[in-house]
Protein backbone atom coordinates (compact mmCIF):
# COMPACT_ATOMS: atom_id res chain seq x y z
CA UNK A 1 0.00 0.00 0.00
CA UNK A 2 1.12 3.16 -1.14
CA UNK A 3 1.71 6.10 1.83
CA UNK A 4 -0.39 8.98 1.31
CA UNK A 5 1.20 12.54 0.72
CA UNK A 6 1.58 14.89 3.35
CA UNK A 7 -1.70 17.00 2.70
CA UNK A 8 -3.43 18.33 5.77
CA UNK A 9 -6.34 16.95 7.04
CA UNK A 10 -9.41 19.57 6.90
CA UNK A 11 -9.72 19.37 11.04
CA UNK A 12 -12.82 21.56 11.96
CA UNK A 13 -10.73 24.26 14.11
CA UNK A 14 -12.83 23.37 17.54
CA UNK A 15 -10.01 20.53 17.59
CA UNK A 16 -7.22 22.97 16.31
CA UNK A 17 -7.85 25.07 19.10
CA UNK A 18 -8.04 22.81 21.82
CA UNK A 19 -5.53 23.36 24.38
CA UNK A 20 -4.39 20.08 25.57
CA UNK A 21 -1.35 18.96 27.62
CA UNK A 22 1.83 18.01 26.14
CA UNK A 23 1.28 14.51 25.86
CA UNK A 24 -1.04 15.24 23.76
CA UNK A 25 -0.44 15.57 19.71
CA UNK A 26 -3.31 16.50 17.03
CA UNK A 27 -2.53 14.20 13.73
CA UNK A 28 -3.37 16.95 11.03
CA UNK A 29 -2.16 15.30 8.05
CA UNK A 30 -3.03 12.31 6.06
CA UNK A 31 0.19 10.84 5.97
CA UNK A 32 0.49 11.07 9.71
CA UNK A 33 -2.60 9.41 10.31
CA UNK A 34 -1.56 6.71 8.44
CA UNK A 35 1.83 6.04 9.91
CA UNK A 36 0.04 5.99 13.07
CA UNK A 37 -2.62 3.24 12.03
CA UNK A 38 0.59 1.55 10.94
CA UNK A 39 2.45 2.00 14.30
CA UNK A 40 -0.29 1.23 16.38
CA UNK A 41 -1.53 -1.47 14.36
CA UNK A 42 -4.88 0.02 13.84
CA UNK A 43 -7.46 1.25 10.96
CA UNK A 44 -7.17 4.79 12.58
CA UNK A 45 -6.93 5.81 8.75
CA UNK A 46 -10.09 4.86 7.95
CA UNK A 47 -11.45 7.96 10.42
CA UNK A 48 -10.28 10.53 7.86
CA UNK A 49 -14.04 11.02 6.45
CA UNK A 50 -14.98 12.03 10.06
CA UNK A 51 -12.12 14.40 10.92
CA UNK A 52 -13.01 15.96 7.34
CA UNK A 53 -16.54 16.14 7.99
CA UNK A 54 -15.80 17.91 11.37
CA UNK A 55 -17.19 15.33 13.17
CA UNK A 56 -13.49 14.51 15.09
CA UNK A 57 -10.07 14.66 15.60
CA UNK A 58 -7.70 11.60 16.28
CA UNK A 59 -4.66 12.49 18.63
CA UNK A 60 -1.87 10.17 19.57
CA UNK A 61 -1.10 10.26 23.48
CA UNK A 62 2.17 9.10 24.62
CA UNK A 63 1.22 8.65 28.56
CA UNK A 64 3.52 6.17 31.12
CA UNK A 65 5.85 5.03 28.59
CA UNK A 66 2.74 3.73 26.22
CA UNK A 67 1.48 5.38 22.86
CA UNK A 68 -2.35 5.58 22.29
CA UNK A 69 -4.47 6.18 19.37
CA UNK A 70 -7.27 9.04 20.82
CA UNK A 71 -10.57 9.64 18.70
CA UNK A 72 -12.57 13.24 20.55
CA UNK A 73 -15.50 14.55 19.14
CA UNK A 74 -18.03 17.46 20.55
CA UNK A 75 -21.06 16.76 22.12
CA UNK A 76 -23.27 19.45 24.02
CA UNK A 77 -20.65 22.11 23.75
CA UNK A 78 -17.59 20.15 25.15
CA UNK A 79 -14.93 17.49 24.52
CA UNK A 80 -15.33 13.75 24.97
CA UNK A 81 -13.40 10.47 24.44
CA UNK A 82 -15.26 8.33 21.38
CA UNK A 83 -12.51 6.09 21.37
CA UNK A 84 -8.99 5.29 22.92
CA UNK A 85 -7.36 2.28 22.20
CA UNK A 86 -3.63 1.10 22.82
CA UNK A 87 -1.57 -0.88 20.11
CA UNK A 88 -3.49 -3.44 18.54
CA UNK A 89 -6.67 -2.07 19.40
CA UNK A 90 -6.44 -3.28 23.01
CA UNK A 91 -8.32 -1.44 25.65
CA UNK A 92 -6.83 1.60 27.64
CA UNK A 93 -6.29 1.71 31.19
CA UNK A 94 -8.55 2.92 33.70
CA UNK A 95 -5.84 5.78 34.58
CA UNK A 96 -5.26 6.42 31.09
CA UNK A 97 -8.93 7.05 30.95
CA UNK A 98 -8.77 9.24 33.57
CA UNK A 99 -5.90 11.65 32.64
CA UNK A 100 -7.75 12.13 29.39
CA UNK A 101 -11.30 12.76 30.81
CA UNK A 102 -9.43 15.26 33.15
CA UNK A 103 -7.32 17.18 30.54
CA UNK A 104 -10.68 17.67 28.45
CA UNK A 105 -12.48 18.54 31.36
CA UNK A 106 -9.91 21.22 31.55
CA UNK A 107 -10.59 23.12 28.66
Amino acid sequence: KQIPKNKKLKIKEDFINLKLPEEFKLIETHKELYLHGMEQKNCVYTRRREIEDGLSAIYSLNYEGGVYTLEIFKRKNKFAIKEIKAKYNEFANKEVINFVEKSLKAV
